[in-house]
């Protein structure tokens, strides 16, 4: 049985390790980000524009930023002004999270990605008030998009990506150094930059490097795959669409279904 190492934030932890699981994988979790509330001054804003009607578009860029957003502001009347709003979720994990929480999506872009959402509302976003639901890590090609595509556009960070406090990080990393793992996930470029950071801490970021050479290495979008690429580290595994489950299809197709 291969074993695989998934470095998501606790919030998708448990879910993720279940669905390898099911792929027939052994595995070791640890999660290499961690993800906290934000207190964005721009969020009272956001709120009473919905509020009042005044948004034509809200983006939520990931189920973490409508988790975040809901957790401010859990109210009927906010989900009702919301559902007034034309919805965008990034992808499927993200509309079932509004979903979930009586919010209708409107569109879902062919590409999971900023890019993806920018192709998709561009022929209707000339002179719309739009609103980017996100982390402090969002990439500004999203807004520079829609901007672009004359959008009036106001960005509102609901939570920050952050370094990881427990100890399930060295203890993955001491398993990746003992070569006990044989595939390598990672779902966006801050956990490869702290997966680095904690192996160089402890003076063996080289070593794992050529470890992580010898075995199968799979990213969630091109972002990812190049924060890998930056550190001398090859990527076997890249899915067109943006979620955990796509990375593992990819990976039996990478792998022949071993």
């Amino acid at each position: 049985m291969k074993v695989i190492a998934i470095t998501r934030p606790k919030e998708h932890l448990d879910e993720s390790a279940e669905l390898a699981k099911s792929y027939g994988y052994e595995v070791i979790a640890a999660p290499m980000i961690e993800l906290r509330e934000r207190d964005d001054l721009g969020f009272g804003v956001f709120v009473q524009r919905v509020l009042n009607r005044e948004v034509d578009y809200v983006i939520f860029t990931s189920a973490n930023g409508v988790l975040f957003t809901l957790k401010k502001v859990d109210s009927k009347k906010f989900v009702d002004a919301l559902n007034a709003c034309n919805i965008i979720a990034v992808g499927p994990n993200t509309q079932r999270e509004l979903e979930k929480h009586g919010i209708h999506v409107d569109i879902i872009p062919a590409t999971y990605s900023s890019d993806g959402i920018v192709s998709a509302l561009a022929p209707f976003i000339n002179e719309k008030k739009v609103e980017v639901v996100r982390s402090t890590h969002g990439s500004q090609l999203l807004v520079r998009g829609l901007r672009k595509n004359g959008a009036f556009v106001h960005e509102v960070q609901v939570y920050e990506i952050v370094s990881p406090t427990d100890e399930r990080p060295r203890q993955l990393i001491g398993a990746a150094l003992k070569d006990e793992i044989d595939v390598y996930t990672f779902t966006s470029a801050m956990t490869v930059k702290n997966f680095l950071m904690i192996a160089e801490e402890l003076g063996i970021k080289h070593d794992i490097i050529e470890k992580m050479n010898e075995k199968t290495v799979a990213a969630i979008g091109d972002t990812t795959a190049a924060a890998l690429r930056e550190n001398g580290i090859h990527v076997d595994a890249l899915p067109k669409r943006f979620t955990f489950k796509d990375m593992l299809d990819e990976l039996e197709k990478v792998m022949g279904g071993s």
